[in-house]
């Protein structure tokens, strides 16, 4: 076995691990669009809530990676 499919086998076999995340990055992106459409915004609170977006999909689009790559195997 080579180390790139032992590792994606112990990945692979963390996946609903990583589905929890997933589910978890949703509801925080979730969270990040109600403060966005119901509070008072200032430039501060926007740029926040940007940097949050863009950590939040990032992250999100890491997870679905590692999904569909176990998903394929």
């Amino acid at each position: 076995m080579s180390v790139r499919e032992e590792f994606w086998s112990i990945v692979c076999a963390h996946s609903s691990s990583f589905y929890l995340m997933f589910v978890f990055v949703t509801v925080m992106a979730v969270l990040n669009a109600a403060a966005v459409g119901l509070g008072e915004q200032s430039a501060g609170t926007i740029v926040v809530s940007l940097l949050v977006f863009v950590i939040l999909g990032l992250t999100g689009f890491g997870i679905a990676i590692v999904l569909w790559v176990c998903k394929r195997r």
